[in-house]
């Protein structure tokens, strides 16, 4: 019984808490956390945070990973190597603003809630991680924080860890209903738009990129004097009023890249819904005096992720909103980038050798979308 009560719990607090530091997230500490510790009531169980870099960079598996990984399923497994590529390279005042603000000192309580120590220096160490983990060469990462975070285990308090998700609301639920784009009241939506706010404000760049998953893969690796504003989840609702939060800010981009519509199909925006939006979406860029606007096609899923609405919508429904966004591009006398995707897919839909789950692109996916972007970039 024990073990039948340990084995989901296990499962469902290491997913959530790397996915929860994968989704966002001068100090005079020196020790690192050498293991990670998740623990229920008086069960727990650790794992070195070298067998985790280990993994992430040959995907070799120790004894201890390999006892972890069998609580996963193969879907979570991918999730997780995944997550560990994650790479996010900050502007260090920008983050420090953001975690001295308002909305990133109630993260922070919350999340110190869920780590258990013996002293009452969570919050100091969770700003510690953060901060000493960006400055890495690689960025910010689940490794870079857990390899600066200023203790030699990281314990996740399981019950905390649910408690704060149950009440920051940081995951959708989709419940066999159609998911909306409701990025609007998610904390952590709230929390990376600030560190846009910070990181952009009154700054001009030679390129902007918005987009959703797909896009926020690419990370910052488009080259300097470029910035990529994509977010998880993004919609063209969220995305007019993510622009509707950046324009009064002042920042300038000489080019503008949108890249949405996939999660538009998923959330079965009808075509005048839309498009409309999409359109609100051009106006609020040219009002920042943009001189050239691109749109990117929705990206197509498998057939197989295309059947599974928890993955990604019908190609269909994919195919429908981007015969819209040809209709908008025409209307607003703008270009479709096409050319550059096209080696992504066979037929409209997404070639099994360029995903991991069937929706996002694996690293040679994004190769390919990389080197679209910046041949766009570059004109």
């Amino acid at each position: 019984m024990i073990k039948n009560l340990y084995r989901p719990l296990l499962c469902l607090s290491g997913c959530l808490i790397f996915l929860t530091f994968h989704s966002f997230l001068d100090s005079s500490f020196s020790l690192a956390a050498e293991k990670i510790v998740v623990r229920y009531g008086i069960f727990d169980q650790s794992l070195p945070v070298a067998d985790l870099r280990k993994y992430a960079e040959t995907q070799k598996v120790s004894s201890d990973l390999q006892s972890f990984l069998g609580y996963l399923k193969p879907k979570q497994q991918a999730q997780l190597q995944q997550a560990l590529q994650v790479k996010k390279s900050l502007d260090i005042v920008a983050l420090n603003k953001l975690i001295d603000s308002q909305i990133g000192k109630l993260l922070l309580y919350g999340a110190s809630k869920a780590i258990a120590r013996r002293d009452q220096a969570g919050i100091p160490a969770l700003r510690s991680a953060l901060l000493i983990g960006a400055k890495s060469p690689d960025g910010l990462s689940i490794l870079s924080f857990l390899e600066a975070y200023p203790s030699d285990r990281l314990v996740i308090d399981v019950p905390a860890t649910l408690d704060l998700l149950s009440k920051s609301k940081l995951f959708f639920a989709s419940s066999g209903a159609t998911p909306k784009d409701n990025l609007n009241s998610s904390p952590l939506w709230q929390l990376e738009l600030q560190y846009q706010v910070y990181a952009s404000e009154g700054k001009q760049f030679s390129g902007c990129l918005f987009g959703d998953s797909i896009s926020a893969q690419i990370g910052n690796t488009l080259g300097e004097g470029n910035f990529n504003f994509a977010f998880n989840g993004v919609s063209s609702i969220s995305l007019v009023q993510q622009l509707q939060r950046l324009i009064p800010t002042k920042v300038k981009c000489e080019k503008t890249i949108i890249a949405v519509g996939a999660n538009d199909a998923l959330y079965q925006l009808s075509d005048e819904e839309f498009s409309k939006k999409l359109k609100e979406a051009i106006a609020l860029v040219r009002t920042s005096g943009t001189k050239q606007i691109f749109l990117i096609p929705a990206f197509y899923s498998t057939v197989a992720a295309s059947k599974d609405p928890s993955l990604a919508a019908p190609l269909s429904k994919v195919e429908q909103i981007n015969a819209a966004i040809n209709q908008v591009a025409a209307s607003e006398n703008l270009p479709v980038v096409a050319e550059g995707i096209a080696p992504l897919y066979e037929n409209n839909v997404l070639k099994d050798n360029f995903t991991t789950d069937g929706d996002r692109l694996n690293a040679e996916g994004l190769k390919i979308y990389r080197q679209a972007l910046l041949n766009i970039l570059g004109k």
